[in-house]
């Protein structure tokens, strides 16, 4: 939901694993729906998107898009800002040492970048400042 100042008050799906879109998606519709309806029932809600390399692939297909536009306008919810920080693996899995791999100055990171910054053009909604 938005606040003053133009914040959000945003889920972020950081806290859940998923790799698969598949599995961002069910933790959408579990955990994020539950939050708002508690703390900002009737509202439009923020939903600060963290996405894997596989994930953003499997998103980036057009009727996935389309769907997840559709289920946002549906559910009153909206994605302001995207995470794609670690590229594979977040949860489950030593992190901390592999957090820069791929780095910025491979194809693969490069691309994936790429991807989440077209992703967040065709789901920020019009009047929202992505982030």
């Amino acid at each position: 939901m938005k606040l003053k100042h133009g914040l959000h008050l945003a889920y972020c799906t950081n806290i859940h694993r998923g790799e698969t879109w598949e599995e961002t998606f069910d933790a959408l519709q579990k955990h994020t729906l539950a939050v708002r309806d508690r703390v900002a029932p009737g509202q439009a809600y923020a939903i600060g998107l963290r996405l894997s390399e596989q994930a953003a692939r499997q998103l980036s297909q057009p009727e996935a898009l389309l769907a997840f536009q559709k289920w946002l306008e549906r559910e009153r919810c909206y994605v302001f800002t995207i995470n794609g920080f670690p590229y594979g693996r977040f949860h489950g899995a030593r992190v901390k040492e592999q957090v820069y791999a791929p780095d910025w100055t491979t194809r693969e990171r490069l691309d994936y970048t790429n991807l989440l910054f077209d992703l967040l053009g065709e789901l920020v909604p019009a009047g929202v400042d992505g982030a």
